[in-house]
């Protein structure tokens, strides 16, 4: 790969996974209501998705590359619909339960982020396949674009972590302002 072609993956990859997405701003909001410590299995599961995403992304792209035409239609309106429903969950979620009441998202719901999925087959189709077929790119790609997702979940964990204290007192405010936020990822991904 040439350093045109690393510059390019790497500005898409970095601004990607830090610009808001579902599982940057569920990273932010749960740190923020639940604390760091009680939103580890969150993070962890949006780690592991990432990781099990990203990798099934690279088994499947070769397939996924000749079906794309016709599934994106579908996970657009999939994606759309969880990054809606997320946006719902933290807009109406009482600024009240910012004491750390309650349970965080779960672990699981991290397995159902179309955007990670479009991130990989993006990424891989743009920057990998049309310069090599060998898994073994194919897979230590995979795994560095979970790496780099990871980082922008933690560093949107970090940030609500740091502004706790701005979130608590601007609680209702900052969860409506995060789900307008997803609102809008739901809305870009028409556009």
């Amino acid at each position: 790969m040439t350093s045109t072609i690393i510059s390019g993956f790497l500005t898409y990859t970095l601004i990607t996974a830090l610009t808001p997405g579902p599982n940057n701003i569920l990273a932010l909001s749960s740190v923020n209501q639940y604390g760091l410590r009680r939103s580890i299995r969150v993070l962890m599961g949006m780690s592991a998705g990432f990781l099990v995403l990203m990798l099934a992304c690279g088994a499947f792209t070769f397939t996924l590359i000749s079906l794309l035409p016709s599934l994106t239609g579908w996970l657009v309106w999939i994606g759309a619909g969880y990054i809606l429903w997320l946006a719902w969950r933290i807009a109406s979620r009482s600024p009240t339960t910012s004491n750390g009441s309650g349970h965080p998202l779960s672990f699981w719901l991290q397995f159902a982020n179309v955007k990670i999925i479009l991130y990989g087959i993006t990424a891989l189709s743009a920057f990998v396949l049309p310069y090599t077929q060998d898994i073994f790119w194919v897979t230590a790609v995979s795994i560095l674009l979970a790496v780099i997702g990871c980082v922008g979940n933690l560093v949107w964990a970090l940030a609500g972590h740091l502004f706790k204290s701005l979130f608590r007192r601007h609680g209702q405010v900052v969860n409506l302002v995060l789900a307008l936020l997803l609102v809008y990822c739901a809305a870009r991904m028409f556009f």
